[in-house]
């Protein structure tokens, strides 16, 4: 449902700001230096499987350089989550202008069911390249 613009909500905006700082530091931060090369996975220690998140930086890394495909050979819903929070960000300040194009978009069932399907089929995905 689209409803009507207004002023975005305080949450609207916070996102915004974490979706910029995800974003400025995966153009920031490089991949095999520290801060990022001390983290490692407990999950795909403890069972040998990818977790949901597996390659989630590096294709969160290589999306903010425009290489897009590299980023979907990592981990595509990071890929997506990367377009979705610039997406957000242009969205957000879009509607802090008061434009009267920028409409708010309300999440309805159908967004949950594929959101969680997009995580299945994600998780798939990793399992069956090896991440």
């Amino acid at each position: 449902m689209i409803a009507r613009a207004g002023a975005p909500s305080v949450h609207a905006v916070a996102l915004a700001g974490v979706g910029s700082i995800l974003l400025a530091a995966a153009l920031v931060l490089p991949l095999d230096a520290p801060p990022l090369s001390l983290l490692s996975c407990p999950f795909r220690a403890w069972t040998g499987w990818p977790c949901l998140g597996c390659g989630m930086t590096h294709a969160f890394h290589f999306a903010v350089r425009g290489e897009l495909v590299r980023a979907a050979v990592h981990n595509p819903l990071g890929l997506a989550l990367a377009l979705a929070c610039a997406a957000h960000v242009v969205w957000t300040a879009l509607r802090l202008c008061g434009l009267p194009w920028a409409p708010r978009l309300h999440a309805g069932r159908a967004i949950r069911w594929a959101a969680a399907v997009a995580l299945g089929a994600n998780w798939v995905f990793l399992c069956w390249r090896g991440a």
